[in-house]
């Protein structure tokens, strides 16, 4: 990599080549005009091109580089001697790296005036950089990038613009915010590119390849079809041995399924239950507030296990919406051996997250392949430095624990939890479910903020218990007969409501009990 160096006395020489990761430097992104108008490599070399169009963009970013304290800048035209094959080959294979290793970049939007900006953004959006194919990796692989009018005057940048550029390109807006690109689909990152425009038909292909991080050979002439196809087979290829790697980590981590857990409570739960606390204020901050926790705490059978399959289900539906957003959840259980364990909790996290990560991360790799490719266990601690490293790439990650007074190694799971929690990674949301457990409480309310403590009391719940008694009377087949009887009806969910005491449990015993009287007389009896 070839970079401009700023002199003392404000003139500027090419130097190198050399890496990318010595010198901290800022890189251009712009549109090209005519071959003629663009200072070249060659222009630099021999002291020429100062005449040029083209020179004002190379003055733009060196004062602005020097503004900024960085005495190196790089630009496409000036910097790469196209007239060397290896050299260009090399450039375009690079480019994506140059990019995401800049301290800086500079947009240059020859065509947008500053005298001439919108409050609606439209002279902004109509800019010939968002139809170019090169801009397109441009904006995604830098950090900080910052956008200028032809007159050099600041416009904003990618943060701050952020909901412009995702209505312009249609990238959502975690992509832009710096996220791995691998947790957006194949699919999704080739439609990015769809409307956007090259000079050469191969450079449609050649410059995705950082975005798909993944290496061609580049051959010119070879037609924009056949590159296509190229790209396409390396994709496809990769995919699969990142499958068969990932099916091999899964039977490594031997991780037990939750969602057999989660459909048996789906189908237990009444329609409606549950809704209250789908609109509590505390429960919405939650789904948007860096490093949120809730712990949700009652007595046995108040319904703990049902709610958690409501906020999972509510959850999917929003992650459903978001691109790279991720659930993972476990549900503890005294009836299954396998769902006691804390280790194992951890170990189907990662396994959900793993399947939801489009690429396998490095430390997860390493460690399979430090573990025999799988044959020895990995410790627990090397399986929480991956849950990390799991979370921390995806833009939203959200965790629901149900029933962690069922987990049979109480200590383990707390200090794992508090583990977790120091982490304070922003993106992360964790709810939780328990009794009130003097062990447990203790140790939840050190970094649970008090008022998401959430006591699921019978005034809470009782509401959701008579939504589903009433669901239950009406469409139980073996209740239904009591249906056209108002008073008895009347009268089995008046003695429920009193009985039950915030207690799901109870009801549905009772119900289930009642399910098999068969006149009015047993009836009242049973209640």
């Amino acid at each position: 990599m070839r970079l401009l160096e700023i002199q003392s006395d404000g003139s500027f020489s090419l130097v190198g080549p050399q890496r990318s990761d010595i010198s901290p430097y800022a890189i251009l992104s712009h549109t090209w005009g005519a071959d003629h108008e663009e200072v070249t490599y060659q222009d630099l070399y021999n002291g020429t091109g100062k005449e040029k169009h083209g020179y004002k963009k190379i003055t733009l970013c060196k004062e602005q580089a020097t503004k900024d304290g960085l005495c190196h800048f790089w630009i496409d035209t000036c910097c790469i001697n196209k007239s060397s094959e290896p050299e260009l080959s090399e450039a375009i294979r690079s480019m994506f790296k140059w990019y995401r290793n800049a301290s800086k970049c500079y947009v240059y939007l020859s065509d947008v005036s500053s005298t001439d900006c919108d409050p609606d953004g439209v002279v902004f959006s109509e800019s010939r950089w968002f139809t170019r194919g090169w801009t397109l990796q441009e904006l995604l692989a830098p950090s900080c990038v910052q956008f200028f009018s032809k007159e050099g005057v600041l416009l904003g940048d990618k943060h701050s613009l952020a909901k412009e550029i995702s209505e312009i390109t249609r990238i959502p807006v975690e992509a832009l915010q710096g996220h791995d690109l691998s947790i957006f689909s194949v699919g999704e990152r080739m439609r990015w590119a769809e409307e956007r425009k090259t000079t050469r038909e191969e450079d449609q292909v050649y410059s995705l390849l950082g975005i798909f991080n993944i290496h061609i050979p580049i051959m010119y002439g070879e037609g924009e079809g056949h590159a296509r196809k190229r790209m396409r087979e390396l994709i496809e290829t990769s995919t699969r041995d990142r499958d068969a790697k990932v099916s091999k980590m899964k039977d490594w981590l031997s991780a037990p399924d939750p969602s057999v857990n989660y459909q048996k409570a789906l189908k237990q739960r009444q329609h409606d239950t549950g809704r209250w606390l789908l609109h509590e204020k505390r429960y919405e901050n939650w789904k948007m507030e860096n490093s949120s926790c809730i712990w949700l705490y009652g007595i046995p059978g108040c319904g703990k296990t049902i709610l958690s399959s409501t906020i999972l289900e509510d959850i999917f539906m929003c992650c459903d919406n978001h691109s790279g957003y991720a659930v993972a959840y476990f549900y503890f259980d005294f009836n299954d051996v396998q769902k006691q364990n804390a280790e194992r909790m951890l170990r189907s996290l990662v396994v959900q997250l793993l399947q939801k990560s489009v690429d396998i991360p490095l430390g997860l790799d390493a460690l399979f392949s430090s573990h025999d490719n799988g044959k020895r266990p990995p410790a627990l601690n090397s399986l929480l430095e991956v849950a990390h490293d799991l979370i921390v790439q995806f833009p939203q990650v959200y965790i629901v624990l149900d029933a962690l007074d069922e987990c049979s190694q109480w200590s383990e799971l707390m200090e794992m939890l508090e583990t977790i929690a120091s982490w304070k990674i922003p993106n992360l949301h964790l709810i939780m479910t328990s009794r009130e457990e003097p062990d447990i409480k203790s140790t939840l309310t050190s970094f649970v903020d008090p008022q998401n403590s959430i006591c699921l009391q019978s005034n809470v719940v009782d509401r959701d218990i008579q939504l589903y008694i009433r669901q239950r009377v009406s469409d139980d087949k073996d209740l239904v007969k009591w249906k056209k009887d108002s008073a008895l009806q009347q009268e089995i969910e008046v003695a429920l409501m009193e009985g039950s005491r915030g207690m799901f449990r109870w009801a549905a015993c009772q119900l289930d009990t009642l399910r098999k009287c068969l006149n009015r007389s047993h009836l009242r009896k049973a209640l």
